[in-house]
């Protein structure tokens, strides 16, 4: 039966609007709610007319939700939560994370984010200022002068408001710093230069040009500094290239969290330990798809597995799991703590993408959250993986908000949101750790 028909539309107590730039997901979304059809009508831009379903649900990009109606009544839903920078603004993550661990020195986030600290300028000629709230960097950075680069510590350049690899990069002294510094300052200039003769851009370039008003209201750019990890796992069946673990992350209402067992690991195109003191060897330190797709032999069997089939223990396998279940129970925690930059509302739900990445020793550190993260880097080949995760989110979506009590009896029905949902992990909910 089409759920977009006149039958379903008479039939239908509630309706999801989905709407998303992006069709691979906009695709996947339809599908994984159709099986709620008839009971839930699936709607495409906005409801046709004469619908009046008595639960409607929200799936659309950030700007496009009617956060008015989502705020004043309990049966309009959305999936996203409002204010949520508190966790997928880097700087204002690390601030939270370093607060929460203050109170709680034995907390596993004492060891599992690596040491991070907030730079914060509004021209170059003030690096000296903004050092001084960061001079541990600067101490390594005098230290590593005298060093053969083999043996500097090394530190990771990220600005605070942007994604999907763009504008990171890697130094281990003071002149590198400030020559990656120039360069950034600069592209900020030019691109306001372009931004002036361009009216109007999609959704990337949306958030882009926010990013930049942002910071020229402001007269601040921010950037995190993280401790660079330079003894990542490398795996010989994958030629020794350095690789990050995609997370998967449902968090619903007010306020449960599951992690998506089926993770990715995303592989640098080229080999680290041939390059791991070539800083500018992008190719072998960064292992964004997004950044890779620009390369001539971008080849995405390559860059993007299954974390559940590299070659590896099972007990090691295991162990990592373990550690980024605790690790987000416990970031969630921190980050729920501060309403000031993370409120979470009942009527709300969203999905989050985390980037961890694992030392030699098998410790997993965790690197960023994202939000509306970009699945479709996960590419055809592994498409299973995200269809996984939008079958357990709208089943999820469907049993609570959607479906009223009498739909959720019918053995069916429960035996579908059940099998949907098997490999979301329950790792949080309300400011208690959970078991998984």
């Amino acid at each position: 039966m089409d759920p977009k028909g006149p039958k379903d539309r008479d039939a239908a107590a509630a309706a999801v609007i989905i709407d998303m730039d992006e069709p691979y997901v906009q695709t996947i979304l339809e599908s994984a709610f159709a099986k709620y059809a008839p009971l839930v009508s699936i709607q495409t831009k906005d409801l046709q007319d004469g619908m009046h379903p008595k639960r409607l649900m929200h799936w659309r990009e950030y700007e496009r939700i009617d956060w008015d109606a989502v705020h004043r009544s309990e049966v309009v839903f959305s999936n996203a939560y409002c204010f949520r920078k508190g966790l997928i603004r880097k700087a204002q993550m690390s601030f939270n994370i370093r607060h929460h661990v203050s109170k709680h020195p034995e907390s596993i986030l004492a060891h599992g984010v690596p040491e991070t600290w907030i730079l914060e300028l509004d021209d170059i000629d003030y690096l000296d200022e903004a050092l001084m709230e960061c001079y541990e960097v600067e101490d390594d950075m005098k230290v590593n002068e005298g060093l053969d680069p083999a043996e500097r510590k090394s530190f990771i350049l990220k600005p605070s408001l942007t994604g999907r690899g763009a504008g990171i990069h890697i130094f281990d002294t003071r002149a590198r710093l400030e020559s990656l510094l120039e360069k950034e300052f600069e592209s900020a200039s030019e691109d306001e230069d372009e931004d002036e003769d361009d009216d109007e851009g999609g959704n990337k370039d949306r958030q882009q040009n926010a990013i930049r008003s942002y910071e020229a209201v402001s007269q601040i750019r921010e950037w995190v500094v993280q401790r660079y990890i330079s003894n990542p796992l490398l795996l010989k069946s994958h030629g020794d290239r350095k690789f990050h673990i995609r997370v998967y992350a449902l968090a619903v209402g007010d306020l449960k969290v599951y992690v998506y067992r089926q993770m990715l690991a995303l592989f640098a195109p080229e080999p680290y330990t041939q390059s791991a003191t070539n800083l500018d060897n992008q190719g072998a330190h960064i292992t964004n798809t997004c950044v890779q797709e620009k390369r001539h032999d971008f080849d995405e069997a390559k860059a993007v597995e299954l974390f559940g089939n590299l070659d590896m223990p099972q007990q090691k396998r295991e162990s990592i799991f373990d550690q980024i279940c605790q690790i987000l129970s416990e970031t969630f925690a921190a980050i729920s703590s501060e309403s000031t930059s993370f409120q979470t509302w009942p009527n709300c739900m969203e999905q989050f993408g985390f980037d961890f990445l694992v030392d030699e020793n098998y410790n997993a550190y965790l690197l960023e959250a994202n939000a509306y993260p970009d699945f479709k880097q996960t590419g055809e080949r592994l498409r299973s993986v995200v269809e996984g995760f939008m079958a357990a989110s709208a089943a999820t979506a469907a049993e609570t908000f959607l479906l009223d009590n009498d739909a959720l009896t019918d053995n069916a029905l429960r035996q579908t949101i059940e099998k949907d949902k098997s490999d979301l992990v329950q790792v949080f909910t309300h400011n208690i750790s959970k078991d998984w």
